[in-house]
């Protein structure tokens, strides 16, 4: 069975007469991308398989996915991690009762609400001492489950923090309480490729999402669900095919055959790892700056750290992590997320080293600003649900000043992006200390979800 890089490479070069989607034909995008790559966006042919219905180079993919991330078995996503969350939520039964990381990206939010799923939400664990929040936990877990049962539970591992839950923990409590183990892991497409890594949720978690195109050589909205033998390989196909298109990018297919490929070249992932520890150390001795230390592990629900997830405390300078941030693209260097106190870098193989030098010069000259502390965290509160997340989403709802809403019922999640986790999500009573939060950091900088030409949606 051929590979789909030879399959397509091969038909990219063949000179055939392409009476078929898509309209350049492979021919009509010189300048914007090459001819040799752009030979190879087709459309579903005899030869090119079928993303909802794989049986030569797609499902050769999957299986060789499924063999490197420990799965039973892999789905690709052209849709993003979102595609997937979509449809784990999307298996279960209408209507179903699930306990979710109130830290969840709005995907899962959405999600939920698609699905008309009842959501009770666990706050992570706050480490205050460097202003992070860190984890679910299996405690919190157990208290949920005994308060009243739940079909499944999802929860971020690893967050864009690069902190890692401890997956092993929820899944035996998840389990003996007869839930299922959903784990958002978008941001750990990586870890299979290091010893140097985290361990990846497979022996854990019964489904999980990972965006190839966050850490590894893919293109932007390759991911991959992956679930096992506890899941039934028919009812996240069904789903899928809901929310996934039927006219899917081949070079996004293709991109994550090229990934996966070059993740296993040359130990990339352990030198990456290496490197990324030593330019941690070195912004830690930067006066007034340093880099989250490993030994956040065993606090706050943290059982492991990402060691290329690379985020840099910038208070000892009297400054926000937005002014930073601005300071850093004047010199054209640009960051992944911003927050009141910390800059998020993401770090990987293709790195060019020089990056890491311009990195060090500018924080080194990171100006002094005038705040004399952080405020107040995140309030990952769970505020008072009035409608369900269906009703509220997808019922009657009129546009609100934003800094008019408190009090109104949420008709859409409003949050901070990046990280995209919702301040307020559908059916929430928007209370004034969170719409205080969003206010003040939007002002010092922040971007914001949700939001359109200064209004939000509220239940009408």
């Amino acid at each position: 069975m051929q590979r789909l890089q030879e399959i397509l490479g091969e038909y990219a070069q063949s000179g055939a007469a392409r009476f078929h989607m898509p309209g350049h034909k492979g021919r009509g995008m010189g300048g914007f991308f090459s001819d040799e790559l752009i030979g190879c966006d087709v459309t579903e042919l005899s030869f090119s398989d079928d993303l909802h219905a794989p049986e030569a180079a797609l499902l050769r993919l999957q299986q060789s996915c499924a063999t490197i991330y420990g799965a039973s078995h892999s789905f690709l996503l052209v849709n993003g991690s979102t595609s997937g969350l979509h449809a784990m939520m999307l298996s279960l039964p209408e209507g179903s009762e699930l306990i979710v990381g109130r830290d969840s990206h709005r995907a899962v939010f959405a999600g939920a609400a698609l699905a008309g799923h009842k959501c009770r939400y666990l706050l992570p664990e706050y480490e205050p001492l460097h202003g992070v929040w860190g984890a679910v936990t299996a405690k919190s877990l157990k208290k949920a489950l005994e308060a009243a049962p739940a079909k499944a539970v999802l929860v971020t591992s690893p967050t864009y923090y690069g902190f890692c839950a401890d997956l092993k923990a929820l899944s035996e409590v998840a389990h003996s309480y007869g839930a299922l183990l959903f784990v958002d892991a978008a941001h750990g497409a990586h870890f299979p490729f290091s010893a140097s890594l985290p361990e990846e949720p497979a022996p854990y978690a019964d489904a999980w999402v990972v965006s190839a195109h966050k850490t590894l050589n893919a293109l932007g909205q390759a991911a991959l669900l992956h679930i096992n033998s506890t899941m039934k390989e028919f009812a996240l196909s069904r789903a899928l095919s809901l929310v996934q298109t039927s006219s899917p990018s081949y070079l996004l297919l293709l991109s994550l055959d090229w990934a996966c490929y070059t993740a296993r070249l040359n130990n990339i992932w352990t030198k990456a790892a290496s490197a990324c520890e030593t330019l941690a150390e070195d912004i830690s001795a930067l006066a007034g700056l340093k880099a989250l230390p490993r030994s956040l592990i065993g606090t706050a629900g943290i059982i492991d750290i990402d060691k290329t997830r690379l985020v840099i405390d910038v208070s000892g300078r009297s400054t926000t992590g937005y002014a930073a941030k601005l300071y850093l693209e004047a010199h054209n260097i640009f960051v992944e997320m911003a927050g009141e106190r910390h800059l998020v870098c993401i770090c990987t193989p293709s790195d060019d080293p020089g990056w890491y030098k311009m990195l060090l010069e500018s924080l080194s000259a990171l100006p002094n600003g005038s705040i004399l502390r952080a405020s107040n965290p995140e309030p990952f509160s769970v505020n008072e649900q009035i409608l369900s997340l269906r009703e509220a989403m997808l019922g009657k709802a009129e546009m609100c000043p934003l800094s008019d809403c408190s009090g109104r019922i949420a008709a859409q999640a409003v949050g901070i992006y990046p990280p995209g986790i919702p301040l307020w999500v559908p059916g929430e009573c928007i209370h004034h200390e969170n719409l205080a939060y969003l206010l003040e950091q939007q002002a010092k900088g922040a971007s914001l979800f949700g939001v359109n030409k200064g209004s939000v949606a509220v239940v009408g």
